[in-house]
């Protein structure tokens, strides 16, 4: 059965300005999601496989809505559909008050930027793979925006010159985050962004990404399968099973004994996240 529980629920609007526009119209909600289902076909003779059934979900500008739930539940997917590198079978994505379908892919994916979960760096200086954009982006491809890009992820200006297949893994993410942060995005799609990462890197990555909530008002919406990272984060999870939203709930000041799911519990006391897929189906 599905469980909805809410504990001071964030509004679905927000007050948080988010940066200058790209020239398409603005609404309080950054996010509206209804009724999206994703069905991959197989082959002939056989059922199609459905990944997501009938979610919906609204976030506001400078909100975080964490994805988690057992693997294969379609979380992945639920975050492509958000900058249409995933197209649903049936529903709708808004982004600011538009039908995603009517916006430039292009642009889209520069507003809402995906950070995916093994960072991917090209051959070169980090200087080389920030510039890696085509020339009608609009992205300012001066020393002191490159720069600047990589100190608001923590990372030094010098590291401009260093070779990339010298970094470590949590410093290659921090670049992906700041090659990101060059199209001035409304929102981050991270999938699992700390997974690869140890302990160490994993906390220099939740910093960064806070840290940019908090001084570009941005939005997140995050897939992990760490507790830290939803704790940090805050705003609401949106847990997945099986497709289905089993739960969407605001976590901040939320009272655990609240849930009736055993594995979520487990999961919000800080439990290893391998109890999501215990007893699954």
């Amino acid at each position: 059965m599905t469980s909805h529980v809410r504990a001071h629920p964030e509004p679905v609007a927000s007050e948080v300005p988010g940066p200058p526009g790209h020239g398409l119209p603005r609404a309080d909600g950054l996010f509206q999601v209804d009724g999206l289902s994703v069905v991959y076909p197989t082959r002939k003779g056989k059922h199609s496989v459905p990944v997501l059934e009938e979610v919906s979900f609204a976030l506001a500008r400078g909100g975080s809505l964490t994805l988690i739930g057992p693997s294969g539940s379609g979380k992945s997917t639920l975050l492509r559909c958000l900058n249409r590198l995933e197209e649903p079978t049936q529903g709708t994505v808004r982004f600011n008050g538009c039908d995603i379908r009517s916006i430039d892919p292009r642009e889209l994916r520069q507003r809402a930027a995906l950070v995916m979960q093994t960072p991917v760096l090209f051959d070169g200086t980090v200087r080389d793979n920030l510039r890696l954009r085509p020339a009608a982006s609009g992205v300012d491809p001066s020393e002191v925006r490159l720069g600047g890009a990589l100190e608001e992820v923590g990372l030094p200006g010098e590291f401009l010159d260093r070779p990339a297949a010298t970094l470590s893994v949590g410093e290659k993410q921090r670049v992906t985050i700041a090659r990101a942060l060059l199209t001035d995005p409304d929102a981050l799609l991270l999938d699992e962004p700390t997974s690869a990462l140890d302990p160490p890197n994993t906390a220099l990555v939740i910093e960064a990404i806070l840290r940019l909530r908090r001084t570009r008002a941005l939005t997140i919406v995050a897939v992990t399968h760490q507790t830290e990272l939803l704790r940090r984060l805050g705003g609401h999870l949106l847990y997945l099973v099986q497709g289905r939203v089993h739960s969407l709930t605001c976590i901040d000041g939320l009272d655990l004994s609240a849930i009736g799911d055993a594995r979520l519990q487990a999961f919000l006391a800080g439990e290893s996240a391998a109890r999501l897929d215990t007893g699954r189906k």
